[in-house]
């Protein structure tokens, strides 16, 4: 289980299969783990690669600072890793939310060959509620009790656990900057519901001048709906729509009703079928 170091911060993946490489990013603060159905049925195929953004509850490090979106610091940072481990071009693949990826391929199109999204989030239902999960709890937590209260909540327990040098690093954060960051981040999100991607700060040009070949596989249920992933497929010019490989009442059975994990599986089994056939269908 290796680690690189990218602008001073520890990075943590994991890496399955040989052959042409795809990168995986998960969505929210989940660590590399949800992303492990899709890449181990990709790495029958496909050299793999799963890693660990900072700040999530992940191995990684803790980076909270920034004058982008905290999706910009991860697309740094995956450009960071995939120059690291000398992939580029390569694929790159995000499902649920799809913040990360895109901004990569706009701000660095020559790492990217191909761009696999699914459930992309977008509208005010996302806007308006992921940003409570992302950073209030965090920014209430840090006014309240301080960086304590801060590791003790969720993700940045459990990053702590699974690599306890980010207690250190978070308790010497200033609970009041960290506040800062969090409120500036989260602020990314709250003014998004126009935009094609919730939390994306890429608008409807930046989209279409994204020229990354693209795979896009729509959602279903109010955060990641079947409308969004059809804006974005339309704006990109060189991008394969799919329609959702779920049911709502698939959804809707496991969502919020078991850990994500579990939802996260179901995802990546239905998934990888279709980015296996967009990645051969390419590499012809």
């Amino acid at each position: 289980m290796p680690d690189v170091t990218i602008d001073g911060c520890i990075v943590h993946y994991e890496e399955m299969g040989r052959g042409v490489p795809i990168v995986l990013t998960p969505g929210g603060r989940w660590g590399l783990y949800v992303q492990e159905a899709v890449a181990t049925a990709l790495a029958q195929d496909f050299r793999v690669i799963i890693w660990d953004r900072p700040n999530t509850d992940g191995k990684s490090g803790i980076r909270i600072t920034g004058n982008g979106s905290e999706a910009d610091l991860w697309s740094d940072m995956l450009a960071g890793l995939i120059r690291t481990l000398k992939l580029a071009p390569c694929y790159v693949g995000e499902y649920a939310g799809c913040r990360t990826a895109p901004l990569l391929c706009a701000k660095y199109p020559d790492l990217a060959k191909g761009l696999l999204l699914a459930w992309t989030s977008g509208g005010e239902a996302p806007a308006n509620s992921v940003p409570n999960n992302m950073y209030r709890s965090y920014i209430k937590a840090a006014l309240r009790d301080g960086m304590e209260g801060v590791i003790a909540l969720n993700h940045f327990a459990d990053t702590v656990r699974h690599n306890p040098a980010n207690r250190d690093a978070l308790l010497a954060l200033d609970p009041i900057d960290f506040a800062r960051q969090m409120s500036f981040w989260a602020e990314y999100f709250f003014t998004s519901a126009d935009l094609p991607i919730a939390g994306c700060r890429l608008g409807e040009r930046e989209w279409a001048s994204i020229r990354t070949p693209a795979s896009v596989t729509g959602g279903v249920d109010p955060i990641h709906p079947t409308a969004a992933a059809q804006r974005v497929a339309k704006l990109l010019p060189n991008s394969h729509y799919h329609e959702p490989v779920l049911t709502l009442e698939e959804w809707d059975a496991v969502f919020g009703k078991f850990p994500y994990a579990v939802t996260s599986k179901l995802q990546g089994e239905r998934v990888a079928p279709v980015w296996r056939d967009f990645v051969r269908a390419m590499e012809r």
